[in-house]
């Protein structure tokens, strides 16, 4: 089959790993597939590291008379690749291939959902969902419930996919994990717990270091030590370096920066925290920590509490509960590959077919 993936956003976020990652899949399993996005993208270009052919176009403008020239050349790559399938991952330029989809008849349309915002429910999107879109996907069933209950889209029509890592390459690391505590001082006897991704204040990354404050400190258990695998964004390496301080525990806690060997850093932990305020519509650091085998306690906010055992589970912002949770945890991972994000997502087009 031939599909045209739509993910034009400026940055390389969750919502492009889901359409990347999914892009690289269906063309390793034998599909022609082209990634369209934003003119000199970070996803474009990470599709074509994955030698994914892509094609750009300034999506996004408001401009009338750039959105006139998108859809003319739109309408002529359409005429060129003859895709059988359009899979919008966001909304932007989404009302443009929905009416296509419906004046032409030339491929079916997928909306795929991986954002928490949630939809309008306007008279003009209703109609575009219920008339013009064949599918829409979910990154989750916290999304799906929206589009049943708000828009009022029959169930056979929304289905959830969860993302997939590469088990592959996310597998654990003996000597990956032997070299990195040794870089960073961590004996075999310390009790390594970690967070991974971008210093951001919703990663909640200070609910964290309170709770491996309040273990060190108040509970005696001093073996525990805190690696934050990341890099800067809008919290800052010194603002993170403050807060070790405020809560005295400099003395026992790592910070990596940006790594290439992410998967030696991971398999280096005993325990990852995914202790975000909001976000997490896909979490694909959560697939990945428990593709390589660390258990994950995380808050109960988008998607976590569907793809991470429930015993692992904890109210977002409740320190306390993160502190209970990471003393007492299933060491259970669920494992999410790439192989079944792509059967699935296969399984439910044939479906549409079939309709």
């Amino acid at each position: 089959m031939r599909f045209l993936q739509i993910i034009n956003v400026r940055w390389y976020n969750a919502t492009a790993w889901y359409a990347v990652n999914l892009s690289r899949i269906l063309a390793k399993n034998g599909h022609d597939v082209v990634v369209a996005g934003l003119p000199g993208s970070p996803p474009l270009l990470k599709a074509k590291e994955y030698g994914l052919e892509t094609f750009d176009l300034p999506f996004n403008t408001n401009n009338p008379l750039k959105i006139l020239k998108n859809i003319i050349s739109f309408n002529k790559y359409i005429d060129l690749f003859k895709p059988d399938w359009v899979v919008c991952h966001r909304g932007e330029f989404f009302w443009y291939c929905a009416l296509k989809r419906v004046i032409s008849n030339r491929y079916r349309l997928i909306r795929v959902r991986g954002d928490r915002r949630k939809p309008r429910t306007d008279i003009i999107n209703r109609f575009l969902h219920h008339k013009c879109t064949d599918l829409i996907i979910t990154s989750g069933n916290f999304l799906k419930s929206v589009y049943i209950e708000k828009m009022k889209l029959p169930e056979a029509k929304v289905k959830t996919i969860y993302g997939g890592v590469d088990t592959s390459k996310f597998c654990y690391s003996e000597v990956g994990r032997k070299k990195v505590r040794e870089e960073f001082g961590f004996s075999d006897n310390d009790y390594v717990v970690g967070i991974v991704g971008r210093f951001d204040y919703v990663k909640g990354h200070e609910d964290l270091i309170k709770a491996v404050s309040i273990i060190f400190h108040e509970k005696g258990i001093k073996n525990i030590r805190l690696f934050l695998i990341g890099f800067d964004t809008n919290l800052k390496t010194e603002d993170i370096k403050s807060l070790l301080i405020k809560y005295k525990i400099d003395n026992i806690s790592k910070i990596s920066g940006f790594r290439e060997d992410i998967v030696d850093c991971m398999s280096a932990l005993d325990l990852g925290v995914v202790a975000s305020h909001g976000s997490e519509a896909i979490c694909r650091v959560a697939f990945e920590l428990m593709s390589v085998g660390v258990p994950v306690v995380a808050s109960n906010v988008g998607v976590l509490p569907e793809i991470i055992p429930q015993e692992n589970i904890y109210p977002a912002k409740d320190v306390n509960k993160l502190v209970e949770k990471i003393l007492n945890h299933s060491k259970k991972t669920l494992i999410y590959s790439d192989k079944d994000f792509l059967n699935e997502f296969l399984k439910v087009i044939s479906l549409v077919d079939k309709n």
